[in-house]
């Protein structure tokens, strides 16, 4: 199964993803979910984007790739929202990502100072329309990888996966969770013929 870095969004470290963290734990999966806000939550989103301002882009780029130094092994790395920035530089910078999935959030790759790897597996899940997500960035990420699966979810709020937010909608998130059970089955297929070949 694969090992996960899980990046949150604006709100913070919420209980549902950290109850999302665990549902993956209980299919087998390794998952870190790095605490970007030191413990805080908000309940208002405007809140936690103002926090991250206060934080800046640099501290929160520091906070993922201390997590890659400190979990070498992991290969998938999933962003929600503010998240999908962590998740996205990763897999831009880091050779041994395998796997990127970015819900609410996408960039355009030089924005982040390199660009798209062709070996990574990319997955993209937005709300539709997505006020958070320009469509010229993912135009650009759509252009360096081709190869992205990319799923709209007409009608639904920005963080319509998130269980303890306003955008909720349980049917979405059921259907979010189920393409990301079958990405990740998908890299773990891989990762073993790649084992068997090597044998």
């Amino acid at each position: 199964m694969a090992e996960i870095l899980l990046f949150h969004h604006a709100y913070g470290l919420t209980e549902s993803l950290r109850a999302y963290a665990d549902r993956l734990r209980a299919e087998g999966h390794l998952v870190h979910s790095p605490d970007a806000y030191a413990g805080l939550c908000f309940a208002r989103l405007d809140d936690g984007v103002q926090h991250a301002q206060d934080i800046g882009h640099d501290a929160l780029a520091d906070v993922a790739h201390r997590a890659a130094r400190q979990h070498r092994s992991a290969t998938v790395v999933m962003g929600f929202g503010l998240g999908a920035m962590q998740a996205q530089l990763l897999a831009q910078d880091l050779p041994r990502i395998r796997g990127c999935v970015l819900m609410g959030g996408a960039l355009a790759p030089r924005s982040l100072g390199s660009d798209w790897r062709p070996s990574v597996q990319l997955e993209v899940h937005l709300a539709e329309p997505d006020e958070w997500v320009e469509e010229e960035s993912l135009q650009a990420l759509r252009y360096h990888a081709p190869h992205a699966r990319v799923f709209r979810y007409a009608n639904r709020g920005h963080l319509f996966a998130e269980r303890d937010c306003r955008d909720w909608d349980g049917d979405a998130a059921d259907l979010f969770e189920e393409r990301v059970d079958e990405f990740l089955a998908g890299i773990a297929s891989a990762d073993h013929a790649v084992a068997a070949r090597g044998l």
